[in-house]
């Protein structure tokens, strides 16, 4: 799956809209986890709204919504929630949660999941109000570095290989965009 994650940079590039990013995202998510639907929802003024999904229906719906209603506190904290068959977990971005229905919950890849989810985010919304072109390029070029850095346990070389770039090249990028050296520790 390594060369599917580094891909969503390419679906961001190759889609005509950010709806469309979103969707290719949120299509890869439902394939890589094997998952009946899966949607973005945001929470506005203690609601929970759905943004984007893929092959959503009444069930998926309402799951959502019954897994914010049981465990609003929880999500906030940061956590995941998780029923039967569905799991609802917060992105990287404030507000945001991806459902996914269908699944088994403990084979759900939710690192791969939340950080994709958290990129489709960051196209849907075209990114900071405000933000200008190239701040918005800048900054999802900046989270899928990271990405592919958390993919290859923040291993430069391994990242570099997957990316077809020097080492030098992802020092660079990580300089550029601020991202701090994560060290991982080898079990």
């Amino acid at each position: 799956m390594e060369l599917e994650l580094e891909s969503l940079a390419g679906f961001l590039l190759d889609a005509s809209s950010p709806r469309d990013a979103a969707l290719k995202i949120l299509g890869w998510i439902q394939k890589h986890n094997r998952a009946r639907s899966v949607a973005l929802w945001r929470e506005e003024e203690g609601e929970l709204l759905m943004e984007i999904s893929v092959a959503a229906d009444e069930d998926t719906i309402s799951g959502a919504r019954t897994l914010w209603a049981g465990g609003r506190a929880a999500l906030k904290a940061g956590g995941p929630l998780s029923g039967e068959s569905q799991v609802l977990a917060p992105t990287k971005q404030a507000g945001v949660y991806v459902y996914l229905d269908g699944v088994t919950p403990k084979r759900v890849d939710l690192k791969t999941t939340v950080e994709g989810a958290g990129i489709a985010a960051l196209a849907l919304r075209r990114l900071r109000p405000g933000a200008s072109r190239r701040e918005m390029d800048d900054d999802l070029k900046r989270e899928e570095l990271i990405a592919t850095l958390n993919l290859h346990e923040w291993n430069i070389a391994r990242t570099a290989r997957a990316r077809s770039v020097t080492r030098k090249t992802i020092y660079d990028w990580m300089a550029k965009h601020k991202i701090a050296r994560e060290r991982v520790s080898k079990s």
